[in-house]
C-alpha cells in the first residue's frame, strides 16, 4: 500500500513541465521575456540576451503553452546555409568599398 507521500510525490511530478532551455545564435542561453506590445500583451517568448547590446544576433521566438513552437526553430543546416550566405555578402561589400576607394585615390590623385 503507497504511503501517502509517495502519492503526493507522483502527483507533484505530473504538475511540472521540464524547462526548456533554448540557446540562441550567439549560442547564449536566452532567457523568456513577455511582450507588452499591443499586439502580443503579455505573449512570451525567448531572445537573445544581447538584444540591446552590440553583437546580438537577433534570435527571437514565441513560447506556447506546450513549450517551443518546432516550426519556428531555425535547424541547424539552414542557420549555417544562413549565415554562410551572410558572410558572401559581406565580402561583397568588402569588395565593393575598396574599389571605390580605389577610385577616389585615382581621381584625388589627379587633380
Amino acid at each position: 500500500m503507497p504511503t501517502s507521500s509517495a502519492k503526493s510525490s507522483s502527483n507533484s511530478h505530473s504538475r511540472f513541465k521540464k524547462k526548456i532551455e533554448v540557446k540562441c545564435w550567439c549560442e547564449d542561453l536566452c532567457p523568456v521575456f513577455v511582450s507588452r506590445t499591443p499586439e502580443n500583451p503579455g505573449k512570451k517568448f525567448w531572445g537573445c540576451p544581447n538584444y540591446k547590446g552590440e553583437g546580438g544576433c537577433g534570435f527571437f521566438r514565441w513560447v506556447d503553452d506546450e513549450g517551443i513552437q518546432k516550426q519556428d526553430m531555425m535547424p541547424e543546416s539552414n542557420r549555417i546555409t544562413e549565415q554562410r550566405q551572410m558572410m558572401a555578402l559581406m565580402q561583397m561589400v568588402a569588395v565593393l568599398l575598396g574599389a571605390i576607394l580605389f577610385i577616389l585615390v585615382l581621381v584625388l590623385c589627379k587633380i
